[in-house]
């Protein structure tokens, strides 16, 4: 379970959004567990100035202002809150409080805009995402809700893309622990190729661009071996955790895609996926999983993945086993 939550705000109702689903994942997650809610003031170097003339009445303005919101959170939702101002880069100010407080879980929008107009959470978010030393669930902004502090979707079906290695694999504990503080379902899937004829080359021919033609044969042992594969996972995180857990293997060339139509398919609320990892399909996870935050309409829980060994994918059910002890759940 997690029990630390870090919110990073700019004062705007967009970012604003992340507080409701926040805090029903804190209370989710029971009484020890805490949320950080932090505003960071971005020095502006003007006229030979080190930032704009920021005088005590706006100082004193932000920090009224998240003291405000984590009253608000601590009352309403009935969870412990700390709040601080920070003064630096966003990014690299938020991965530091991440680090400090040991936060296990950050809650943020896409983007936001700060009273310059300036904008921050995209930027922010991206690096966020990339440098965080905890997991980061990045929601898709509401437009047109009244009370954007209130706005929040319930989470029931959280979809956990796999490739085979253990890199993949380690959004795992994270997943697991969203999935108990919201009773969500975890769906886990893999995404495997098709294998290809393969044909003789004639040097007389001349050369054209032939297109594929599946191995039906070959593709499906390919899929059952992953889906075997799959299942066994799927039973040790079900036998672990008692969560609802479904395992699913999709033939697509295109795993970024297939992971989109899948998720829009099986009215999946959030994606959980690690950073990179690579499997035998040969697409390399850290770009999938770019391509899927910067497409997905839902939103996404994004891991950085630690350098692990990695496993060979397509192992027998006794390998697969062997490769999951290290993750834990909570």
């Amino acid at each position: 379970m997690f029990r630390k939550l870090l919110i990073p705000l700019d004062r705007s109702s967009l970012a604003e959004e992340a507080i409701g689903q926040a805090a029903s994942i804190a209370r989710g997650s029971g009484r020890e567990a805490t949320i950080d809610v932090v505003l960071v003031h971005e020095p502006f170097p003007f006229a030979g100035y080190a930032d704009l003339p920021w005088d005590g009445g706006e100082a004193a303005a932000e920090q009224k202002y998240v003291e405000a919101i984590a009253a608000e959170i601590q009352s309403g939702a009935n969870v412990q809150t700390t709040s601080a101002v920070l003064r630096g880069t966003p990014a690299e100010m938020i991965c530091e409080r991440v680090r400090d407080t040991r936060a296990d879980l950050v809650v943020m929008t896409s983007h936001g805009r700060t009273g310059f107009s300036r904008t921050w959470l995209g930027s922010v978010a991206d690096a966020v995402m990339r440098n965080a030393a905890a997991p980061v669930l990045m929601l898709r902004p509401e437009h047109g809700v009244a009370d954007r502090r209130a706005a929040e979707k319930a989470i029931q079906r959280i979809l956990v893309p796999l490739d085979g290695s253990a890199l993949a694999a380690s959004v795992l504990s994270a997943a697991v622990s969203l999935a108990r503080a919201t009773r969500a379902k975890l769906l886990l899937a893999r995404v495997v190729p098709s294998v290809p004829v393969l044909t003789s080359y004639e040097p007389t021919t001349a050369i054209t661009i032939v297109p594929l033609v599946r191995d039906v044969t070959a593709t499906e042992e390919l899929s059952d071996a992953a889906q075997r594969e799959m299942d066994a996972i799927a039973a040790r995180v079900r036998d672990e955790t008692g969560l609802e857990v479904e395992a699913h293997v999709v033939v697509d060339e295109h795993a970024a895609t297939a992971i989109a139509d899948f998720a829009a398919a099986h009215d999946v609320d959030v994606i959980a996926m690690s950073t990179h990892g690579r499997g035998a399909s040969r697409w390399l996870f850290g770009s999938v999983a770019d391509k899927v935050v910067r497409s997905s309409k839902v939103p996404i829980l994004l891991r950085r993945a630690v350098e692990v060994q990695v496993t060979p994918v397509l192992a027998d059910d006794t390998d697969t086993a062997k490769e999951l002890p290290s993750l834990t759940f909570d």
